[in-house]
This record gives C-alpha cells, sequence and structure tokens, in this order.
C-alpha cells in the first residue's frame, strides 16, 4: 500500500527558507523622506548594489513590496555556474568566435564574482563547491550536449568530463549520456540572500520591507519615489524587480517576460538511497528546454524542479505532476512524500539576454533568463558603479541598449503556459 503523496507537515514554503530557519520580515520601520539611493526590490541584485553603494558612503534605501529577499533570489534552484540563454556554438555562429569568446570570458568573471563574494561574505550561505552534472535523455540530446562543451572546453578551457551511459555520476538510469562541469557549485539560496541583505545593512544601508513602490517621477531635484507608505526623494533609484516588476512600473513591466518556476522538496531520504543517489552531491539537470532539476540537500533530501512556466490550479496539484517526473528518473522514489512545495518568478527579456542599463536617468538590472543566482549579484554591482560614476568599473557586455518592448501576447500570462508545453512536446521525456 502506497504512502499518502503529501508530509503531515506539508508546507507551501520553500525548502530552503525552512532549512535557513526562515526569512525575517523585521520589525516595521518608518519611511524616510530622503536618500541618495532609492533601489526598489531587496533580492539579490538590489544588496549587492546597496553593498557597494553604502561603502561608497551614499546614503542607500532598499525597498521591497513584501519580505526582504522573498522573492526569485531566495526560491530558485539553488545551482551557481556560467549560464544564460545563449550557447557558445549559437553565438560563435552568428557573431564570430571572438564575440563567443568575450562573451563566455566574461560569464567566467561572473562566476568568479559569485565565488569571491560568497567567500568574502564570511557567513553562512551553503556554499558547496561541487560541480555539475548534465545529462541527455535521448542520442540526440547527447549529441548536442557534447557538441556544446566540446566548443566550451576548447576556447574558453572550461573543465569537463564527458560522460557514457551507466556512468556513476549519471545517477539516473534515463540518462543516454551526459557531461561533468567541474567549476560549478550550489548555495541555500534563503541563506546567501539573507547573508547579502545583513552585509548591506552592516555597510549602512537601510532596508524596508511591505514597501511596495507604486511610481517613479523625475523632478528637478532628484526622483520622487512613491510608496504605499509615504514618498521619498533620491539622487538615484535603481529598479531591482526582475521577475516581481509591477505594472506600474510601464517601462520596466513592458520589458519583461514573467516565467514562473516550480520546486518540490521530499521528506529526508534513507541513508542507503542517498549514498546511491549523491555521486559527489553534485547538481544536476537535463538538457531539455523545459529540464528538470535537482540536487540532495544537506539534510538528505532531494529538492527538484522542473515544469516551467506551466499552468497549475495549486501547488499541491503541480507537486503531484512533479513527483511524477521525479519517480520517471528515480523509480525507486515513487512513494517517497512531498514536504515542501513552492513557485517563484523569474524574467526573460525579448532578445534573452540579461540587462543593465538605465532609461531616462533611472538605473535598472534585470531579464536574468534563469541564470540570477550568479548573474544577479553581478549586475546590481555593475549598475552601483554607474551610479557612482565609475565608468570603468561599470563597463559590461551586459550593458546592453535598452531591451526592446516585448510584443503584446508574449506578456500574456496565458501565452508562457502555451509556449512551454510546445517545448514539452517537442522534447517529450522518452517512454
Amino acid at each position: 500500500m502506497s504512502l499518502p503523496p503529501f508530509a503531515d507537515d506539508f508546507s507551501e514554503t520553500p525548502l530552503w527558507w525552512t532549512l535557513a530557519g526562515g526569512m525575517a520580515r523585521g520589525a516595521p520601520a518608518p519611511l524616510p523622506t530622503r536618500a541618495d539611493v532609492v533601489i526598489v526590490g531587496a533580492g539579490l541584485t538590489g544588496a549587492a548594489a546597496a553593498q557597494t553603494l553604502a561603502a561608497a558612503g551614499r546614503d542607500v534605501l532598499l525597498l521591497d513590496a513584501g519580505v526582504p529577499g522573498g522573492g526569485a533570489s531566495s526560491r530558485n534552484g539553488a545551482m551557481l555556474g556560467r549560464y544564460f540563454k545563449h550557447s557558445f556554438g549559437q553565438m560563435m555562429e552568428e557573431r564570430g568566435l571572438d564575440t563567443a569568446k568575450a562573451w563566455f570570458g566574461e560569464l567566467g568573471q561572473v562566476y568568479d564574482d559569485a565565488f569571491a563574494r560568497i567567500a568574502a561574505l564570511n557567513r553562512p550561505t551553503g556554499f558547496r563547491n561541487c560541480g555539475r552534472v548534465v545529462g541527455a535523455v535521448t542520442p540526440g540530446h547527447r549529441d548536442k550536449l557534447f557538441r556544446e562543451w566540446e566548443l566550451r572546453a576548447r576556447h574558453v578551457g572550461e573543465a569537463v568530463d564527458f560522460l557514457t551511459a551507466g556512468d556513476a555520476e549519471l545517477v539516473s538510469d534515463r540518462y543516454v549520456g551526459g557531461v561533468h562541469i567541474r567549476a560549478n557549485a550550489a548555495v541555500n539560496p534563503a541563506l546567501y540572500t539573507r547573508a547579502m541583505l545583513d552585509e548591506a545593512m552592516a555597510q549602512g544601508a537601510r532596508v524596508l520591507g511591505d514597501t511596495p513602490v507604486t511610481a517613479i517621477q523625475k523632478e528637478p531635484r532628484g526622483f520622487a519615489v512613491h510608496t504605499t507608505r509615504g514618498q521619498v526623494i533620491a539622487r538615484d533609484v535603481l529598479v531591482a524587480t526582475n521577475g516581481y516588476t509591477p505594472k506600474g512600473q510601464r517601462w520596466h513591466h513592458r520589458r519583461l517576460i514573467p516565467i514562473v518556476a516550480f520546486m518540490i522538496g521530499t521528506e529526508p531520504l534513507p541513508e542507503a538511497t542517498v549514498a546511491r543517489l549523491r555521486a559527489g552531491r553534485r547538481t544536476y539537470h537535463d538538457n531539455r528546454k523545459n529540464s528538470t532539476y535537482y540536487q540532495i540537500t544537506p539534510d538528505n533530501r532531494l529538492a527538484l524542479g522542473g515544469r516551467t512556466g506551466l499552468w497549475h490550479p495549486s501547488l499541491r496539484h503541480m507537486a503531484l505532476r512533479l513527483r511524477e517526473e521525479m519517480a520517471y528518473f528515480f523509480p525507486e522514489l515513487r512513494d517517497v512524500r512531498i514536504s515542501h512545495a513552492w513557485r517563484g518568478k523569474c524574467a526573460a527579456t525579448e532578445d534573452l539576454f540579461p540587462h543593465v542599463g538605465q532609461h531616462e536617468g533611472i538605473h535598472f538590472a534585470m531579464g536574468y533568463c534563469f541564470s540570477g543566482l550568479a548573474m544577479a549579484p553581478y549586475l546590481g554591482n555593475k549598475a552601483a558603479m554607474a551610479i557612482l560614476g565609475r565608468t570603468e568599473e561599470a563597463r559590461s557586455l551586459f550593458r546592453l541598449d535598452a531591451p526592446g518592448a516585448v510584443a503584446w501576447p508574449a506578456r500574456q500570462e496565458w501565452l508562457i503556459p502555451v509556449a512551454m508545453q510546445y517545448f514539452r512536446w517537442r522534447e517529450p521525456l522518452p517512454r
């Protein structure tokens, strides 16, 4: 007789929050009337920018509509690497080898910056220098994966091992091959985000939650930042809300496609099961467009994500569907109960590049396209350098022209599930 699918203490909050001891809302504080810089959004982007600006002597106010750090920064897949939505092979064909090497060279800097930033925090982050395994579920996916990483190894020097079916690194028998990327890591994103906010406050930044920003208006003396709790006058403003950008911030909202991502966490697994699945406790995913990704947590649970962008009537419904995908990759976990299920909002841009820049004097960093855990602090710091007038330190290939406005249909909530279902139809899991 199979067990009920949900644990007795099932929770619709991120497992990362539970493992971190929660994401504190903090006591409400008065809203100041002035600040040198107001940062809208208290996730990793805003926290990194606040650290840089406050350390430089700026009076920084970091505002969040809800719990500071409670958005995608603490809800994501917890995987740290050198990624964005353009492959090296695609970029080399379309823009030339030198351009591809330059872009992927900066992606290396993004990862190195994250690695150094975490070490410098000297606070708990759950960091694990564990490597990542990307598995292929069909021979065609395997060949595509090998071609891409052969190019990266040859032209960018990334250390990678090529895996064939049956290799111990491929912890699921569903994989017909894959790659082990050595220089990849994991964190507990809730611990990491909390540590980043603590560091921003240690540098002197003020952080206020439950303060939605309703409008930003240009004035002769700077900007008037209107919130549900009052108005703040600021010399500079940085918008760092990404997938949570409200419709009231019309220019930024029109340039982002919010996409909902889903994850589940299991009850602690038996030691024998963990011993077979851990393979160095790496992070794992496959290379379909709508992939399934997972890792074993420090307390021996499986944290698994997938079905990105699809529609579900409830988190429990989503969790049951993801549980089926878990059982597909790991039949021995078919009866494992789900203890946590949650969602978070990421965001894509029209050109699938992250962007940092300014529009009408308002700075922004956004559109991370599923790479925000490493990219958000990096571009938050770049935005802060631009505010400080440090032109060379603000330089980045991601300082692109402002992203184009996304066509109206693509911003409709109903279209994303249709598009993601199409990708699943094109790349079904083999049976």
